[in-house]
């Protein structure tokens, strides 16, 4: 790998790997659904409450300063222990802003709760709606799309096929974390294998992702149904396009440019470098499409679109409140939904319901697909 390529990918991979957890986290707060705050249920009018407010910006402060001292110790790391030290500290403070990201939303949601008894934010009832709306809502791409992952497989192995005979005798399989390879392979028709391997395997992942979208509970708020759910059609379908265009390009980038590295058509630094590049685009991705659309698109409409921001009505009623399902606001455990996949209460996306089978079933067949794929390679 070019020197000064490698030094730029080490600089970026420092400064940016911790951030890239916190800044999702620091937004989150401000890209929920009205109805909700560091995983509490709550009515719109708990946004504007000062004390709400401050446990925002108290949670931010916390979170940002914790990404900044991280960043700075593998900046240190970098000067004293060279690029393996800076790494793995780099890899450590990722881990470290996430858990502390986790301890202040968990300490901000026991205050939410206190604050949420002392004004009485209560519930009405339980009230809930069907996702029935005055104009049609949009809706996610099919699943057909995810066709494009087979075409992507074919062209990877087709690429290996017709590249074999120009591939080295010895081919790099990994690199270190200084981008040195540490790993060899003995030319042999069965390596072409490895890459199509890796891509089936990050492809299965993205359309699991694609999968869980489509058969998500639609959430639809009663006290506007066609304006929630035509938000969230529009939240739903905007992913759904960022998962199969994400995932093509993240599958393929590890098959092919794996496979291309194999038969000596790029070297297998310019590979991680690629692949580097990937991950930052599909994280920053995912960031923007956060901040354009909002958990369960709560900012498809402007907060001043009078009902379609809904903050004007219900003062400090909810229509229900869930709270006893939501272990810690995150973990949805209820055993009387017979939804599977449910949007998340603090974060963008979606999770499980695990109080039921088929999500355990779910989970544990993801993770035999993804442990078996150093079974199948030792095999091969």
């Amino acid at each position: 790998m070019n020197a000064t390529i490698a030094t730029v990918a080490l600089l970026l991979t420092v400064l940016f790997l911790p951030s890239l957890v916190a800044v999702p986290m620091v937004l989150t707060p401000w890209l929920t659904d009205r109805r909700e705050v560091f995983g509490v249920t709550v009515p719109p009018v708990a946004h504007r409450d000062q004390r709400i407010r401050t446990l925002k910006t108290g949670y931010l402060r916390a979170v940002v300063g914790a990404d900044a001292a991280c960043v700075v110790c593998s900046f240190a790391a970098w000067l004293l222990a060279g690029a393996t030290g800076a790494l793995w500290a780099a890899g450590m403070a990722t881990v470290l802003v996430a858990v502390l990201a986790v301890v202040a939303q968990q300490a901000c949601r026991r205050k939410v709760m206190t604050v949420k008894r002392e004004r009485g934010w209560v519930a009405d009832g339980d009230l809930r709606a069907a996702a029935v709306a005055e104009t049609a809502a949009p809706e996610p791409l099919g699943f057909g799309w995810e066709s494009l992952q087979a075409v992507a497989l074919a062209v990877t192995t087709l690429v290996g096929v017709l590249g074999y005979d120009r591939m080295p005798d010895c081919v790099p399989m990994h690199m270190d974390l200084a981008g040195h390879v540490d790993s060899w392979a003995v030319k042999s028709p069965a390596v072409i294998w490895y890459p199509v391997l890796v891509q089936l395997v990050m492809a299965t992942v993205m359309v699991v992702c694609h999968a869980v979208l489509l058969r998500s509970r639609r959430p639809v708020d009663p006290e506007r149904p066609a304006s929630s759910a035509y938000a969230y059609g529009v939240y739903a379908r905007a992913w759904s396009v960022y998962l199969v265009v994400v995932g093509l390009l993240v599958a393929a980038a590890m098959g092919l440019g794996f496979q291309l590295s194999l038969i000596g058509v790029v070297g297998a630094g310019t590979v991680g470098v690629l692949l580097a590049l990937v991950a930052v685009v599909a994280v920053v991705g995912a960031i923007g499409m956060g901040v354009r659309y909002g958990q369960n698109g709560s900012r498809v409409f402007d907060e001043d679109d009078g009902d379609a921001a809904g903050d004007g009505d219900g003062g400090g009623t909810m229509p229900r409140d869930d709270d006893r399902y939501w272990i810690g606001g995150v973990i949805y455990w209820n055993r009387d939904d017979p939804a599977v996949i449910v949007p998340k209460r603090f974060g963008i996306g979606w999770t499980c319901n695990f109080a039921r089978p088929g999500a355990w079933a779910g989970i544990a067949a993801l993770l035999v697909v993804i442990i078996g794929m150093p079974v199948v390679f030792a095999l091969l």
